[in-house]
């Protein structure tokens, strides 16, 4: 792979990682869906959505049940550990604040990625979602 066409996706890599967390905070779940291949995988302590129907689902219930409310998400450092032509791996750091009442840290974690490029596209193929200990999943 040529250093134009590398930092070519590395740019592209980068900008899907955003898109992705932009899209929770818009509440664009179709964008969200987007992100990934059809055929893609969010695998989350919650569970594991397979597919395009089943991540919109979970997007879908995140907003409806109003954990995304009053939240922002931010996508932290984003190492790629692989890239080829068309498959990459990467991992990211991400950190959700209080934006409504007080400012506070909500959670912290990161990402391990699989990509894919379809139809000259990077998306998102399989995501594992990692929280850290310090979030209590339940208060």
């Amino acid at each position: 792979m040529s250093t134009p066409q590398r930092i070519q996706d590395t740019v592209e890599i980068t900008a899907l990682l955003n898109q992705y967390i932009l899209s929770i905070d818009s509440h664009d779940n179709e964008q969200f869906a987007d992100n990934f291949t059809a055929d893609g995988v969010y695998d989350s302590p919650w569970g594991v959505a397979e597919g395009r129907a089943a991540i919109l689902g979970n997007i879908g219930y995140w907003h409806s049940s109003g954990i995304t409310r009053g939240k922002r998400h931010y996508i932290g450092a984003l190492r790629i550990l692989e890239l080829g032509d068309d498959t990459a791996r990467a991992e990211s750091n991400y950190w959700i604040a209080e934006a409504e009442a007080t400012p506070a840290l909500v959670a912290t974690g990161y990402y391990v990625d699989t990509l894919k490029k379809v139809n000259g596209t990077w998306k998102i193929a399989h995501r594992k979602q990692v929280v850290d200990p310090s979030f209590k999943m339940n208060g």
